[in-house]
């Protein structure tokens, strides 16, 4: 027994050796947010309302036990305007957004953020509603999403 043992741990320290980033990668993972590329009609991600298209773009987290959550905070803390092609823009704006609860029961996920959302036109809501619903769905376990801002749904709060 204290061969095998002894074999498994020289095998992990050559691992390590020769890659040092082993370690630090099996402590991260994959999320995606969803950006809007404004006026795209559909040609980098799913059309949207307002001839737009929501477009994914994985970014690299703290490995957790709550994907989800860890998604939608990342969305909240995105820049409005990131680099690259197409110029993406997130319009998760306002004012003390914060993630207060996320579940999941029977493939919807609720999720309870905090906080006020800034709305500067009528081409923000189905922006707003595209970028966290599709955020949410990147989950297998999600087929439905309810957002809440405070004790609104997020239709009211951003109507």
């Amino acid at each position: 027994m204290i061969p095998k043992i002894c074999t498994v741990l020289v095998l992990f320290s050559t691992l390590l050796i020769i890659n040092p980033g082993f370690v630090a990668a099996q402590r991260r993972q994959q999320i995606k947010v969803y950006l809007v590329a404004v006026g795209d009609n559909g040609q980098a991600g799913k059309k949207i309302g307002c001839e737009d298209s929501v477009v994914p773009v994985t970014r690299s987290i703290r490995k957790t036990a709550a994907p989800l959550k860890a998604a939608i905070e990342e969305l909240l803390s995105t820049p409005v305007e990131t680099d690259g092609t197409p110029k993406l823009q997130n319009f998760w704006k306002g004012r003390n957004l914060r993630v207060r609860s996320v579940s999941i029961r029977r493939a919807t996920a609720t999720i309870h953020i905090s906080g006020e959302v800034f709305v500067a036109g009528i081409c923000d809501e189905p922006r707003i509603e595209s970028q966290i619903e599709e955020t949410a769905r990147q989950f297998p376990t999600v087929k439905r999403v309810k957002v809440f801002i405070g004790k609104r749904t997020l239709k009211d709060a951003i109507r």
